[in-house]
């Protein structure tokens, strides 16, 4: 195998090749630059609460919940260590918008955070995702923004008020709402567990491999920044080809808003896997 992934390495032009496609002798070219990867981020989220039965379909049959789940939507600003300048030299590559459904699951007796539905609205943010096990797929999202300046929404604050939504196709995935009460000092996924993804990417032809692998991804360092919470209000949609729709909810326990920084070198394999037989048509 090592013999293999040298030979690769030379077709390529060397250890120079590109992280991803598309791959050039230079490297500049890959949609996703190497890590580490920084990420700078303001969320705001709900700590919820889904009907069991309900939560599990939405799942793989090797993972289990009990239905306690997170939704966000987060602003997010980051770049590879290696493209520092693009925050200048085009500001496009270094941010996007993302909106998620998670959940607290079980998984060979230990417990996870798992996303079943992720979305983002750039494509380098969504390559980035797959590469890593995240199910991202393109919409648009909006979150309210704050700006010290201006003579309301000026700074989270007791009573401010925020909100976003998720819209995939022409349909809303979901709609969040927060309303700030007190200041906090941390958020509920800490006690869901490590992240837990699926690196999945399936072959066509004859002799061809199939790549299906269980992964955490791993934060290298992690800074909470001011963390608020509060009430909110989840609205949840989907369509056709996005499931939320099967999703009940139970119970919004609180609401959030808070500002984080982390950065991201690699991912932990779990369990390699044998291909899920994927059905012969959509329904």
């Amino acid at each position: 195998m090592k013999a293999f992934i040298q030979s690769i390495f030379h077709y390529f032009g060397g250890f120079e090749m590109s992280y991803s496609l598309p791959i050039t002798r230079s490297g500049k070219s890959s949609i996703v630059p190497p890590p580490p990867w920084h990420y700078g981020v303001t969320y705001i989220g709900a700590h919820v609460k889904f009907e069991k039965e309900s939560a599990n379909k939405v799942l793989p049959d090797f993972l289990t919940t009990d239905g306690e789940g997170w939704i966000y939507i987060g602003e997010f600003i980051s770049t590879s260590e290696s493209t520092w300048d693009w925050m200048y030299q085009d500001p496009d590559l270094t941010q996007y918008m993302e909106g998620a459904i998670g959940l607290k699951v079980y998984y060979k007796g230990s417990t996870y955070l798992y996303y079943p539905f992720m979305w983002v609205d750039k494509d380098w943010a969504l390559v980035r995702g797959w590469l890593d096990g995240y199910p991202k797929k393109i919409a648009k999202i909006s979150m309210t923004k704050l700006h010290p300046l201006l003579p309301k929404y000026n700074k989270p604050e007791r009573g401010a008020k925020l909100g976003g939504y998720v819209i995939r196709g022409g349909n809303l995935m979901f709609r969040l709402q927060v309303e700030l009460e007190e200041m906090g000092n941390s958020v509920p996924t800490k006690d869901f567990g490590p992240f837990l993804n699926i690196r999945f990417f399936p072959s066509r032809g004859d002799g061809e491999i199939d790549l299906l692998e269980i992964v955490s991804r791993v934060r290298d360092e992690t800074i909470l920044g001011e963390v608020w919470k509060g009430k909110a209000n989840v609205e949840l949609r989907g369509y056709i080809n996005d499931e939320v729709d099967i999703l009940n909810l139970e119970e919004v326990k609180g609401g959030y808003y808070f500002t984080t920084y982390f950065r991201v070198n690699a991912t932990k394999l779990l369990e390699r896997l044998e291909r899920i037989k994927a059905p012969q048509k959509m329904k």
